[in-house]
């Protein structure tokens, strides 16, 4: 890997999925929901990380392991508000069956002449995650807990630019070839993570799993 990548993925949040945490003090702080992805539809695209530290050297490249689809995000959230952001979370699975999901197409927001953002799309069963994302800001608002208000664009974030930047068209074909080339998944489960703020960029943990089991 080069030296440009191993600096983007250095500063990039880290995600600490091995060991789910329940504790409900830990139901607290920055919190979002989102969905996970497995390792093998992520290796394609992985792959192309030095890649796109090379064509766009500014970029902030996310960590593999921290890739997700982010569905709900609740900001700062009290510890006395843990058990309802477990409520929030067995509410809006509950009766949703498991999503056939897949990486398809890639672009920048708010455009490629223009990106801050660089990104995968997502297709497949996305109307499961419209729903959830639908049962999230309604449960989340009946609770009385705070969240951001956002169309839903299902994608996964690859990498972050400091300043509005035109993305390669190569880089842009590359990486829709990859995401044809990543494994469809079945995605089973919905998160609640917990980001924490480091001098080197978020660390993230997952702190309470929710089944689709619909």
């Amino acid at each position: 890997m080069s030296p440009a990548a191993e600096r983007g993925r250095e500063r990039e949040p880290r995600a600490d999925r091995d060991t789910v945490l329940a504790d409900p003090d830990l139901l607290s702080g920055r919190l979002f929901f989102a969905v996970p992805l497995p390792n093998p539809t992520k290796a394609p695209i992985e792959g192309l990380l030095p890649e796109i530290s090379r064509a766009i050297p500014d970029a902030r490249v996310a960590a593999p392991a921290g890739w997700h689809l982010t569905l709900a995000f609740l900001g700062q959230v009290r510890p006395e508000s843990a058990a309802d952001v477990v409520k929030v979370g067995e509410t809006a699975v509950a009766g949703l069956p498991r999503a056939s999901l897949r990486l398809e197409g890639a672009g920048g927001f708010p455009n490629e002449r223009r990106a801050r953002v660089l990104w995968a799309g997502v297709a497949g069963d996305v109307d499961v995650l419209a729903s959830l994302a639908a049962k999230l800001a309604s449960e989340s608002r009946a609770a009385g807990l705070r969240f951001e208000e956002r169309e839903l664009h299902p994608h996964l974030t690859l990498a972050r630019l400091p300043r509005p930047a035109p993305i390669p068209e190569p880089i842009i074909q590359r990486i829709g070839e990859a995401a044809a080339a990543s494994p469809p998944w079945q995605a089973g489960e919905l998160c609640c993570y917990r980001s924490t703020l480091t001098r080197n960029g978020a660390r993230y943990q997952v702190v309470r799993t929710f089944p689709l089991t619909g």
